[in-house]
């Protein structure tokens, strides 16, 4: 029997299996390796777009090491975007603490990545351009959607920003889309559209009191990291109260209800982050993430006196207020630090700094439980970089599921 029969009566005998086993087999495997199975037959076609199915595959991935990781973006006023990958399990058998970073290729010559990528979650990303082009693509299978394009009735182009979240109770997911424009008076609208459902944006009415904006133009990107999502809520910053830092805030925004809340912003981290102290200052942004098993947090390295810092603060929602916590970066660690600091955090909620300086990326990881921190140098990302290169950093994972 030659090797292209044994192949097609193992397939063949697949199906026999027990259902139970053979699903517990498909799950095990990377979504990559699924979406090829999709061709084999339609059983398999109908077990892998399952979205049970997905959600259980999805759900594996947060306890394998293999099938989460990190996704960065580096782009400049003069190059296109360029994207990795990184994951923990992967470290470089010949550099003993280096991890491989592994260039996504199939993205590099597609024309809608010269958009902003400010949004990802559940190892998908967002794409939003200034006029209102959203594309949605699955980092792992390579998929892309285009989204329907809101008509804008204004003179003057307007500004987008869309926010890609999971909603609980629908059980798919939606695009929160924020625009501003000008016509003789500054005016911002929201915009609803749950992927793979509805086939045009709906417009959603809030109270004109407390408009908000996730949009992070320059000279403020620097201070600010992507959203992070917890229980069906998306948490972001609110740029129009950027320039005053007594009335900033961050926007709850409830996928289910479509509406939301504010949540005061510590008015710690906001002096410190809007006053120059020779002796005290920040190191490029403050992050947003989810940290301790659902708690939101604020995380912040800065440098007092030869000292690296990190401080943490997290929303305590019984209390409606802010706790932080300061632990300091070891000597040999924070050489790392130089240039600017991201953060996302990993499959087991520690958190994460990606580090730059002008030859080579470093990661450093903080567990919150046992206090450790640990040092990862960064190989594969190509260098130098052009001058006022934008970096992002975001926590992804294997998804099989289809975006239709």
């Amino acid at each position: 029997m030659g090797a292209s029969e044994k192949t097609a009566a193992g397939v063949s005998t697949l199906p026999l299996l027990p259902q139970d086993i053979l699903v517990e087999i498909l799950s095990k495997l990377h979504a990559k390796s699924l979406v090829r199975f999709r061709c084999l037959s339609k059983f398999f076609y109908a077990l892998t777009v399952d979205h049970a199915f997905g959600v259980m595959h999805r759900s594996l991935s947060l306890t394998l090491p293999s099938r989460a990781g990190i996704l960065i973006s580096i782009s400049s006023s003069r190059s296109s975007p360029a994207y990795y990958t990184i994951n923990f399990s992967e470290q470089n058998p010949r550099r003993p603490g280096m991890l491989q970073a592994n260039r996504l290729a199939y993205l590099d010559a597609e024309p809608f990545l010269k958009g902003s990528l400010r949004s990802s979650f559940d190892g998908l990303i967002c794409l939003s351009t200034p006029n209102g082009d959203v594309v949605v693509c699955n980092v792992s299978t390579g998929q892309r959607i285009s989204l329907p394009r809101i008509q804008f009735h204004s003179p003057h182009p307007p500004s987008t920003r869309a926010l890609l979240e999971f909603d609980s109770q629908s059980k798919r997911y939606k695009i929160l889309m924020s625009t501003w424009m000008f016509d003789q008076v500054l005016e911002f609208k929201y915009w609803i559209l749950t992927v793979g459902a509805d086939k045009s944006w709906r417009e959603i009415n809030f109270s004109s009191s407390h408009p908000f904006s996730p949009l992070d133009s320059y000279p403020y990107p620097s201070y600010c990291d992507n959203s992070v999502y917890i229980e069906g809520i998306i948490y972001f910053y609110n740029w129009l109260a950027k320039d005053d830092y007594t009335r900033f805030h961050i926007v709850a925004f409830e996928f289910g209800s479509e509406s939301y809340s504010l949540i005061p912003f510590p008015a710690e981290v906001s002096s410190s982050s809007s006053q120059y102290d020779p002796s005290n200052y920040v190191l490029g942004s403050f992050g947003l993430l989810q940290v301790d098993g659902g708690r939101l947090a604020i995380v912040l390295v800065h440098k007092r006196g030869g000292q690296f810092y990190m401080d943490v603060s997290t929303w305590e929602k019984s209390k409606e207020c802010w706790e932080k916590i300061t632990m300091i970066i070891p000597l040999e660690k924070s050489r790392a630090i130089q240039q600017s600091v991201r953060y996302t955090t990993n499959h087991v909620g520690e958190i994460v700094l990606l580090c730059k300086n002008s030859e080579r990326f470093s990661i450093l990881v903080y567990n919150l439980k046992s206090e450790v921190w640990r040092q990862f140098d960064v190989g594969g990302v190509e260098f130098p970089f052009v001058c006022h290169t934008d970096v992002r950093m975001y926590r992804t994972r294997d998804n099989v599921l289809s975006l239709e």
